[in-house]
């Protein structure tokens, strides 16, 4: 098994690109109320109850999706290359 760089947000605001591999690289965390331009970034626990989300043009968006994402102990997706 490699290590793998751990994603994470931006403290602010994030994009579509920033919320695409987040959502790839965690298994409860997914893109919903997509809207085109703005987006919500979800974090459900292993029975899917929610546990955060934010639009990513909230201004703070990042600092709380990433502090749900490690106290929570979200786990990570396995690595394509992990076979």
């Amino acid at each position: 098994m490699r290590n793998h760089q751990v994603p994470s947000l931006p403290q602010g605001t994030f994009t579509r690109a920033q919320a695409e591999a987040i959502a790839a690289a965690y298994i409860n965390i997914a893109i919903e109320d997509d809207l085109g331009t703005h987006l919500r970034l979800v974090i459900r626990d292993t029975d899917d109850m929610l546990i955060w989300r934010d639009w990513n043009f909230a201004p703070e968006a990042g600092v709380m999706l990433n502090r749900y994402i490690a106290s929570n102990g979200i786990p990570m997706a396995p690595a394509a290359d992990d076979n």
